[in-house]
């Protein structure tokens, strides 16, 4: 229910952005202590790397990161790796979440984001969730003027970035 009404708020522009100067690197830290025991659980090895400063509203980078890592997390197998990257690239801040699990098909590819998909049963059973993270997570980079970029392919894993424009800049393309 939260996140179908994240989504509608998002939809209809209802959501104020609280702007303010961020490190990524706290963030990336903040949101690993967070899932590190469900990590440590299954036996995946998340990593940190980089550090910018960038200006966003810093609950909803926390909201984005964290699904994407639950995602990523769900995806890993045990003793498989999770990046968490931060760098500047082309006047624009990048945050990525990169694993090293089952992949997904390219098939699938333009439907991620899209609010219920599921890329498919057997890699759901038993697996939480309802089809909503990258929707959402695609709505707070719409809301920040930024974009969101999945690449994936099957056995070898899932990067997905996060690219906030500089304050002032267009929209990221």
């Amino acid at each position: 229910i939260d996140g179908m009404l994240f989504l509608a708020q998002a939809d209809q522009a209802r959501m104020a952005l609280q702007m303010s100067a961020m490190k990524a690197a706290r963030e990336l830290l903040a949101v690993t202590e967070f899932y590190q025991a469900l990590a440590d659980e299954q036996g995946v090895t998340i990593s940190l790397s980089g550090d910018v400063d960038f200006i966003a509203d810093p609950m909803l980078v926390r909201r984005a990161l964290s699904n994407l890592l639950s995602n990523a997390l769900r995806h890993t197998p045990r003793g498989g790796l999770v990046q968490l990257q931060a760098g500047r690239i082309e006047g624009a801040t990048e945050l990525s979440v990169r694993d090293n699990g089952s992949g997904i098909a390219a098939e699938h590819h333009a439907k991620l984001g899209d609010r219920f998909f599921r890329v498919d049963e057997s890699r759901s059973i038993g697996q939480p969730g309802y089809g909503l993270g990258l929707a959402i997570v695609r709505s707070i980079m719409l809301l920040h003027s930024g974009k969101l970029r999945i690449e994936s392919e099957p056995g070898t894993g899932t990067v997905v970035v996060l690219r906030f424009p500089d304050p002032g800049a267009p929209p990221v393309a």
